[in-house]
């Protein structure tokens, strides 16, 4: 997937050994805590304006999801493995392939997080809490600090949880029938939530605080939670980069069957779904997770964005359940979100990483664009109302050009409106007409410079901000760091957003009006009656080099898929997931 992955891998490894190894070697930073399930050793360490703070990486926050717990909710853990548990070093991720290196990594034993405090003690003050759920499309990534190193964030006064949780296969396998209950990934995120409430406050952070955030899935998953009462009372505020329930490429489709298909896959001998679960319980971790692709609709494959297995809707006995209705069901329920304020938004060409694979398919998108219409537009596929919407697609983005290297730009906004745009503006806008008690801050992250680090790593040379781009101006990339000067734009833009960040934590609004660092003010999205006529007005905080209040960012291109909607589907919000 990236050129020269060997040597990022090398340079990784390599910085792990040296920053690891010290905090082991120097017994005078070892610091202990006592916490529910006994005591964690973590290490002190310096923040880049010279600050202590400690690190406690790699804690256990269930049972290991393994044995007769493969698939099923996570199980508490009442105590730790040691007496002492050493959490200088992070501990195992998920078993998965890592974009960046293309390597196989990680067990089935997986269930860690890894806490970052400025403070241990402070007069007896806690402080705000900020859990963080990584991105991957429910099929990579983790919590670590290669990509989610939380410095900036501590810098100003927050305390800072990552954490794994159950991807692919292991996490979003679903067949009630055999008691595979199906979202065991998103338990795993609540189960972590639990334990950060339980003992938070031994690491200096307030339970009565909690902010959850996340980026790609994991922003549909703090969306999921949010929309969850089962979920909803284990924290006050959220934060949705990159995602958001209602996007497309989040809810499963036929989920049992999928469940069967990799059973199959694999080589199950017979045909009913206690073999199915059989096979499944006893194969072996690569086949469960290296076989999931193959589980695919042809559908699916042909939309170009390949995430088989993600959430599904449980039943409502299911065990610690959490998606029990469809998320537009929830969110047209009026004010069921109570008053939890809400940050929502996305990068100005989200699409750009879709490129990707796309730069592989140019000719076969120029000749069937129709293969892009959203799965959410109710016009049957193949048919001669398809293509002639497809042609009225490519016309609209493209011209009388072709789909081409030439075009690769317009290919990216594409991209960006179908998997991220169009539903991130019908989300906010049912946001504003049916939770009226939760104020929202939408923003459009349009900053292309030096940390834009997705983009670099992938080597995509298209202009704007890819998707996941925002991530380093809010962590350290620990995999590949990019020093900045302290006056660039960069460094001011990553000011900017751990500022608003931690300020939303602090006091659900990102600008409140005593910070006088920041030269500008993020307005609230205003909300709307759910029976006007009138048109839906986005307010946003454009967050460029210099961040500014906008209206309806690329209105343009919003108006035309309304305009789709209200052909195909009588209105922007009449659809199914």
């Amino acid at each position: 997937m990236i050129h020269g992955s060997r040597l990022l891998n090398k340079k990784l490894l390599r910085h792990s050994e040296l920053r690891f190894c010290s905090g082991l070697m120097n017994a005078s930073n070892r610091i202990n805590i006592k916490v529910r399930q006994g005591t964690v050793s973590g290490v002190r360490e310096k923040l880049p304006n010279g600050n202590d703070s400690f690190a406690f990486r790699g804690i256990p926050y269930a049972k290991p999801p393994i044995g007769d717990l493969r698939y099923k909710a996570p199980q508490p853990l009442e105590k730790f493995p040691a007496p002492i548990l050493d959490c200088s070093v992070e501990r195992s991720v998920c078993f998965t392939r890592n974009i960046f290196t293309q390597e196989i990594e990680g067990s089935e034993n997986c269930l860690f997080l890894n806490v970052y405090t400025p403070e241990l003690e402070s007069d007896n003050k806690l402080r705000p809490v900020m859990v963080f759920i990584h991105g991957g499309g429910f099929l990579f990534g983790s919590g670590n600090s290669d990509c989610y190193s939380p410095e900036y964030l501590l810098q100003e006064g927050v305390v800072t949880v990552t954490l794994n949780y159950r991807l692919g296969s292991l996490g979003f396998l679903y067949l009630p029938s055999q008691g595979i209950e199906g979202n065991a990934g998103l338990k795993d995120q609540l189960m972590a939530l639990k334990w950060v409430n339980q003992n938070i406050s031994k690491f200096g952070g307030d339970p009565a605080n909690i902010t959850l955030f996340g980026e790609s899935a994991g922003a549909a998953s703090v969306h999921l939670h949010l929309l969850s009462p089962n979920s909803r009372q284990y924290f006050h505020k959220a934060i949705c980069q990159s995602g958001c329930s209602i996007m497309e490429w989040v809810m499963q489709l036929n989920p049992e069957e999928k469940a069967r298909t990799l059973a199959k896959l694999i080589g199950c001998p017979g045909n009913s779904d206690a073999d199915c679960y059989d096979t499944l319980m006893t194969a072996s971790t690569a086949d469960v997770v290296g076989r999931m692709m193959g589980v695919m609709t042809e559908d699916e494959k042909i939309r170009g964005l390949p995430m088989p297995l993600k959430p599904v809707v449980e039943s409502a006995t299911a065990t610690d359940a959490i998606v029990t209705k469809s998320p537009i069901e929830v969110l047209k329920t009026p004010n069921s979100l109570s008053n939890i304020p809400l940050m929502l938004g996305i990068n100005n060409r989200e699409g750009t990483i879709m490129l990707l694979d796309a730069v592989k398919k140019l000719a076969i998108y120029d000749k069937d664009i129709a293969r892009l219409i959203p799965r959410t537009v109710n016009v049957n596929p193949y048919t001669v109302a398809s293509k002639e919407l497809g042609e009225e697609i490519k016309q609209f983005y493209f011209g009388d050009k072709q789909v081409s290297m030439d075009t690769l730009p317009q290919l990216a906004d594409l991209m960006s409106d179908y998997h991220f745009e169009i539903l991130a503006n019908t989300c906010a806008e049912l946001h504003a007409k049916y939770q009226q008690q939760s104020p929202l801050y939408y923003y459009n992250f349009s900053f292309d410079g030096e940390l834009n680090m997705y983009k670099k790593l992938l080597q995509l040379d298209v202009a704007g901000a890819c998707h996941a781009d925002e991530l380093a101006y809010l962590f350290l990339f620990r995999m590949a760091p990019v020093e900045v000067a302290p006056e660039s734009a960069e460094a001011r833009v990553r000011y900017y957003m751990c500022r608003m960040w931690t300020n939303f934590a602090k006091f659900g609004n990102p600008t409140p009006v005593d910070d006088s660092t920041l030269p500008f003010r993020w307005n609230p999205v205003i909300n709307a009656d759910p029976n006007s006529k009138e048109e839906f007005q986005l307010d946003c905080l454009d967050i460029s080099a210099d961040p500014k209040m906008i209206k309806n960012p690329d209105k343009q291109r919003i108006d035309f898929w309304r305009g789709i909607y209200k052909q195909y589907n009588e209105g922007f919000f009449n659809f199914k997931l």
